[in-house]
């Protein structure tokens, strides 16, 4: 049953993050500046999880054709974001830094992609 909704989390997971990529933000009061870096990079760990089980799950594509899609599709994305707060919005503003948070937490999804599968071909 998970599975059938894969494609149905993935997708609505990249429009949440889209949407609230493009909304304006208070400050948080006591909230460290530049610490929204973890925040991207959290969000891309989840993106790209989410949409390499969905292209391997639901879509059947092999392991490693499912983990290059997903970390292509949330480094693009990423980038999209950052291009879209630049141009489409008057109260946001691309940052260069975001880009790369973005990509370093699609590295470390792969990364983690790569220890699940080698800690399960162990136990087997």
């Amino acid at each position: 049953m998970v599975r059938k909704l894969l494609p149905v989390f993935s997708f609505g997971y990249s429009i949440a993050l889209l949407v609230l990529s493009l909304v304006t933000v208070k400050e948080i009061a006591g909230f460290p500046n530049q610490s929204d870096k973890v925040l991207h990079v959290l969000a891309h760990v989840i993106l790209t999880g989410l949409w390499f089980l969905t292209l391997n799950q639901f879509y059947r594509k092999g392991i490693n054709q499912a983990k290059t899609i997903a970390l292509v599709v949330s480094i693009l994305f990423g980038i999209l974001i950052e291009v879209l707060q630049h141009t489409a919005t008057q109260s946001r503003e691309a940052d260069f830094k975001d880009v790369i948070a973005n990509i370093l937490g699609a590295l470390i999804a792969v990364l983690l992609i790569n220890l699940i599968i080698k800690m399960k071909v162990k136990n087997y």
